[in-house]
């Protein structure tokens, strides 16, 4: 009977230490200060960023319906641009 109840005091002991190990390090994590603003929703940014990215490189088109000079060149050398960010000569594309 003594055996049982060393047992039963020491996982109860041990069960305690683990709640306070556990208990110490959300207190040590937690932050400070909540945070006092909202930031913006990360899809509602990219989805914003790629609109403005479209508006920028469709042609400016003429009544005929075909891109003026100026347009064409600018679009041209976002698209040269573009394609050299993805480094075509490394092959891995």
């Amino acid at each position: 009977m003594k055996q049982m109840t060393l047992y039963f005091v020491t996982s109860v002991a041990g069960l305690t230490v683990c709640g306070l190990l556990v208990l110490r390090h959300a207190c040590r994590t937690a932050p400070l200060m909540p945070p006092s603003y909202d930031p913006p929703a990360p899809l509602q940014r990219n989805r914003e960023r790629g609109n403005r990215c479209q508006e920028r490189s469709r042609p400016a088109c003429r009544t005929g319906g075909t891109p003026s000079a100026t347009a064409n060149r600018r679009l041209m050398g976002i698209l040269r641009r573009e394609e050299l960010k993805q480094r075509p000569w490394e092959g891995r594309n």
